[in-house]
């Protein structure tokens, strides 16, 4: 697999850098990898937090990044027929 980290791309080179030392790995490869298998584990685990009792809009907002947005909303309604 090749990542492009050429012109427009050049950020991403820094990104996984930064990825890497957060996981503690000494490799990019480590990197995407790792954050391949978190990502996988993480979004199903967001979903069912969203339906947790303790969930708040503030604590939905704070699990929220760039690219996973977080929405908690409390609904109610009477209907009467």
């Amino acid at each position: 697999m090749r990542i492009r980290t050429d012109g427009k791309f050049a950020y991403r080179e820094g990104l996984v850098d930064d990825v890497a030392d957060l996981l503690g790995e000494n490799t990019r490869v480590g990197a995407v990898e790792n954050s391949c298998e978190f990502t996988q584990a993480m979004l199903p685990a967001l979903a069912e937090a969203v339906e947790h009792e303790d969930m708040t809009p503030e604590l939905a907002e704070i699990l929220s990044t760039r690219v996973v947005d977080v929405e908690y909303e409390v609904s109610t309604g009477v209907s009467v027929r």
